[in-house]
């Protein structure tokens, strides 16, 4: 199926081997292909192929039902209540088709986003997105010498050491007026964890996760709605981050002026505002400060052969590489029709952008006093450049369901670590929804109320990054478990111990679980 055109060199998972995989196929993995917990990332995709051709349902597998080489130009809503769908393909001439539901599972990191950066054009030499690092031979390619990386998260770093390790002069720039470098957690970890992932995973830590998704037990109400318990809780995250700086060093020794100091994250590990990395070579930060110049800094504009940033310093550089991340609106629905689904769309829309500001407005006031009473530590953020909003935020019910329509699901439209967890939970949840069952069970009343606390909660907890509300970093298993819990299903839990991670096993027999409780 040809998805190696995403895997990069030196690119390891970071979803642990029994995380990384579906309930009801293990990944087989020798122990020689496995780095504490984590491995290649062509396993995963090896593992993907080989699931998408085993599973048959009357008649066809996975593959058979997948169009390749088809890009979806547009979806719309009809008079007659059926979705139009209008493909391209390179395999298919244009091509139609009409549902009376539709699963959207594009995702969000199909589109780059590119950064507006003045006289783009004006560059000469090579420009790529991380989507196409695997293809590019960046490495081998004798005309990439100087290469200037921008953005401050995880695929920059990738971008980065792979670079490095190749070797070339490498520029990585870190805008200031974003949310600065990531952390990178260290790879090995403490007893009884194996994994760097697994901590998250284990529901011992709902008690301090400040998650909108975890039950009003009495340790969260202890530990949050306290002051002691508040101390506490900035306790232990300053010592998780501690372990994370320990192995960092960002104060080591700097003979070169490579300015690794640079990469010094600019808000605490609790609040999350930039993506969190694993760190997936032994070798990865001595690489990065010995080998690579991390700039603080915007750039002003770019000329023919190189990067001006705006205190007037020029970078000359053959090749310019964009770990920028993704657009968040898929292109194949026009404004009007993404804002009343609960799509994001920029706000430059003007008064396309505003349908029913005022409503949103009045619920997300109210909606922020009960965040706060429920989590008063996030009404104290840190120090951040705070960024005006470009896109409204997401407004899908437990983003999944629009709130006025059960026939159109939108799956993945969230950033979270185990995204194969909330794959098949969603999966599942999402049936429901097409089936109508949700929106039978809640007013459209309780609907917009939930809605408007899980984006002011985002936006609270998260910051620049929780503005779109799917910003959902630490709260991977709090989330499952409360789709699971609205379907009524408890099949999955009981299956690890208080420290035990949520592995993939845990969700084996829910469908079953489901089908029985829903046969009707």
């Amino acid at each position: 199926m040809a998805i190696l055109n995403r895997v990069y060199e030196f690119l390891r998972t970071q979803d642990s081997v029994s995380v990384a995989e579906f309930s009801d196929v293990k990944l087989e993995l020798k122990p020689d292909d496995i780095f504490c917990g984590l491995f290649s990332a062509t396993h995963m995709t090896r593992y993907l192929e080989e699931y998408a051709r085993s599973h048959e349902y009357a008649g066809s597998t996975l593959e058979d039902r997948i169009l390749f080489n088809s890009r979806v130009k547009s979806v719309k809503k009809a008079e007659e209540g059926l979705w139009h769908v209008e493909l391209d393909g390179s395999d298919n001439p244009t091509t139609f088709f009409r549902a009376t539901k539709v699963i959207d599972a594009s995702g969000i990191t199909t589109e780059p986003d590119i950064p507006d950066i003045p006289k783009i054009a004006a560059f000469k030499g090579i420009k790529m997105h991380m989507k196409d690092l695997a293809t590019s031979n960046l490495n081998t390619n004798a005309a990439c010498n100087r290469i200037a990386v921008i953005g401050g998260a995880k695929s920059g770093a990738d971008a980065s050491y792979s670079a490095a390790r190749a070797g070339k002069t490498v520029y990585w720039i870190i805008r200031k007026s974003g949310n600065g470098p990531c952390w990178y957690s260290p790879a090995h970890t403490s007893p009884p964890f194996q994994s760097p992932d697994e901590p998250l995973l284990s529901r011992i830590l709902f008690n301090i996760l400040a998650s909108h998704f975890v039950k009003d037990t009495f340790f969260v109400r202890l530990l949050n709605r306290t002051a002691i318990g508040r101390s506490i809780i900035r306790f232990l995250w300053h010592s998780i981050e501690g372990g994370f700086r320990k192995r960092a060093n960002f104060d080591r020794p700097d003979p070169r002026g490579n300015g690794f100091k640079n990469l010094e994250p600019d808000t605490p590990l609790f609040w999350a505002n930039d993506n969190t990395g694993v760190e997936q070579r032994e070798d990865f930060f001595d690489t990065i400060a010995e080998n690579v110049k991390i700039i603080r800094q915007d750039i002003a504009r770019m000329d023919a052969d190189g990067v001006v940033l705006v205190d007037g310093t020029r970078i000359v550089v053959d090749t310019v590489i964009y770990g920028t991340g993704w657009q968040q609106t898929p292109r194949h629905y026009d404004p009007q029709t993404a804002l009343s689904l609960g799509l994001p769309v920029p706000c430059s829309l003007g008064p396309a952008a505003t349908v029913d500001r005022d409503k949103w407005e009045t619920l997300e006031a109210a909606a922020d006093k009960v965040v706060l009473a429920r989590f008063p530590i996030l009404a104290d953020p840190p120090s951040f450049f705070k960024k005006v909003p470009r896109m409204t935020p997401y407004r899908l019910y437990q983003s999944i369901v629009p709130i006025h329509d059960s026939s159109i699901v939108f799956l993945g439209r969230i950033s979270v670590i185990n995204a194969w967890r909330v794959a098949e939970v969603q999966s599942l949840w999402a049936v429901a929804a097409l089936d109508g069952r949700v929106h039978a069970m809640h007013s459209t009343a309780a609907m917009e109320k939930e809605v408007a606390e899980t984006v002011v909660w985002c936006r609270r907890r998260y910051l620049n990054k929780g503005q779109l509300a799917n910003w959902f970093l630490w709260d991977c298993v709090s989330y499952t478990d409360r789709l699971l819990e609205e379907l009524g299903l408890k099949s999955h839990l009981g299956k690890e111990g208080v420290l035990s991670p949520c592995r993939a096993k845990s969700l084996s027999g829910l469908v079953d679980e489901y089908r029985a409780k829903h046969s009707s």
